[in-house]
């Protein structure tokens, strides 16, 4: 490992103590994440999974972490930028600099009485800090065993990968600190969306957030995760987040994600186990980021499963975004859909490499894939591949990948209408982003997504 790719991680290593103490199964877990990550390096192009996606922009950087991130940091315009985006509708829980922030998080003032005190039964959140050190560390730590046993039964070509892959993840596993626990009771109707939102103070240029959240069976809720770009610290900000997702029988989780980190690093990781007869419906919109890397392993593990992982990546400049997925259908009777789409502009890159699984018990799976690409200059690149596996022989499946260029004669169409060549641009764009963006079905969602995507459309990131 060369110096420039150890000097990131060198920097991390002055920061641990702040993550030190906690029961003996949590110190253990984040020693050996670090040792395997300090061991390991950061990956690099010569990695099958990061061949087109470098990291050279994280690993030149000193990381630099905040040991409390109080919410009366921020300035007056990021806390302007927040209240903004609060959804007076739902229940706001807001992380600063990863941090789950109460004093800023509740209910807003369209919620009504019923709905809020039915909040009050059937949601129960928890700072993950408090959880870790109280009572809560154990159904913590079930939640972590379980998802580490379920990856760890994925296919040998994801399980068996090279140990610089899992470098990401493992940095974030050393980190385990911030972020919060999220339990739905056993066949309770979440109606009051939960959004999820993520800021920064830019006191640190370096965050970690954890989400664990645990639907019991027959339960239904909707999640909503916002990262968006604020003020940052020069040379931007590197945000690591995971979600795990432990769903019971017969549940239903709704999953929308939107990233415009605009100059930052973003690093996430979303883990779904999906059990008999429940349903997974995942929608990510990678809208702006320096580097972005969205990697999703959803284990579908009973009959009746259903899984849809949408997503839609926007680029400009020299952005590069990644998106990276697994499904792997372990059993007979699944369906899964997934589509991903890219708009590119000026000399930016998207990545795109989704696989499949189909196990040789999984009979009668339906699994469906397709990537479509557009690219809006010569010099974007598109590095799409679509990955079917199959062992069985009783199934219905398919998958594609499509790269275009703006249709000339539907361009030719609006201009002879009097239609300026940008705004004709900005409306086929915003045609080949509807299909994603609409089956949010959620209209608080639908606007911030419109707002964020006014910006691409408009040639800008900010």
């Amino acid at each position: 490992m060369t110096s420039t790719t150890q000097s990131f991680i060198d920097s991390l290593s002055k920061a641990r103590d702040a993550f030190a103490g906690g029961p003996d199964w949590l110190q253990g877990l984040r020693g050996k994440a670090w040792t395997d990550a300090v061991a390991s390096g950061l990956p690099t192009t010569r990695h099958e999974s990061f061949k087109f996606t470098s990291l050279r922009p994280l690993a030149a950087m000193e990381a630099l972490l905040a040991e409390t991130a109080p919410w009366e940091l921020l300035s007056d315009y990021q806390a302007n930028q927040l209240r903004d985006l609060l959804d007076p509708a739902a229940l706001n829980l807001i992380f600063v600099d990863g941090v789950f922030a109460h004093e800023l998080s509740g209910a807003g003032p369209e919620v009504s009485a019923e709905d809020a005190a039915a909040l009050t039964r059937q949601l129960h959140v928890e700072d993950l800090l408090n959880a870790l050190q109280g009572t809560g560390g154990q159904q913590v730590k079930a939640a972590l065993d379980r998802l580490a046993a379920a990856r760890k039964d994925l296919p040998v070509p994801l399980a068996f990968v090279a140990p610089q892959e899992h470098t990401l993840a493992n940095l974030n596993l050393a980190f385990l600190r911030d972020g919060a626990v999220i339990r739905v009771d056993r066949g309770s109707e979440i109606k009051t969306s939960v959004r999820l939102i993520h800021c920064q103070s830019g006191r640190a240029n370096t965050t970690f957030n954890r989400v664990i959240v645990l639907v019991e069976d027959s339960a239904q809720i909707q999640l909503t995760e916002c990262h968006l770009g604020t003020e940052a610290k020069q040379g931007g900000i590197v945000a690591f987040a995971a979600a795990d997702l432990h769903m019971g029988a017969n549940s239903r989780v709704r999953h929308l994600r939107l990233i415009s980190q605009q100059a930052n690093l973003h690093f996430s990781q979303v883990n779904a186990v999906v059990p008999a007869s429940a349903a997974y419906h995942a929608l990510t919109l990678n809208l702006s980021a320096r580097i972005s890397r969205q990697e999703a392993a959803v284990m579908v593990t009973g009959e009746g499963a259903d899984v849809v992982l949408d997503s839609l990546a926007t680029s400009n400049g020299d952005q590069v975004l990644d998106t990276q997925s697994i499904i792997d259908h372990r059993v007979p009777h699944t369906t899964s859909r997934q589509l991903h789409k890219s708009l590119l502009k000026d000399r930016s890159k998207s990545v795109f490499s989704g696989k499949i699984f189909v196990r040789k018990d999984a009979q009668k799976t339906a699994a469906f894939q397709q990537s479509r690409s557009l690219l809006l200059s010569n010099d974007a690149e598109v590095d799409a591949k679509p990955q079917l596996e199959i062992e069985a022989d009783d199934v219905r499946c398919s998958h594609g990948a499509t790269v275009a260029q703006l249709n000339p004669d539907e361009m030719f169409y609006l201009r002879s209408r009097g239609i300026p060549k940008a705004k004709a641009e900005a409306m086929l764009c915003d045609a080949f982003a509807a299909e994603i963006c609409q089956s949010a079905g959620d209209a608080w969602f639908e606007r911030l997504a419109k707002r964020e995507l006014e910006k691409f459309f408009a040639g800008g990131q900010g």
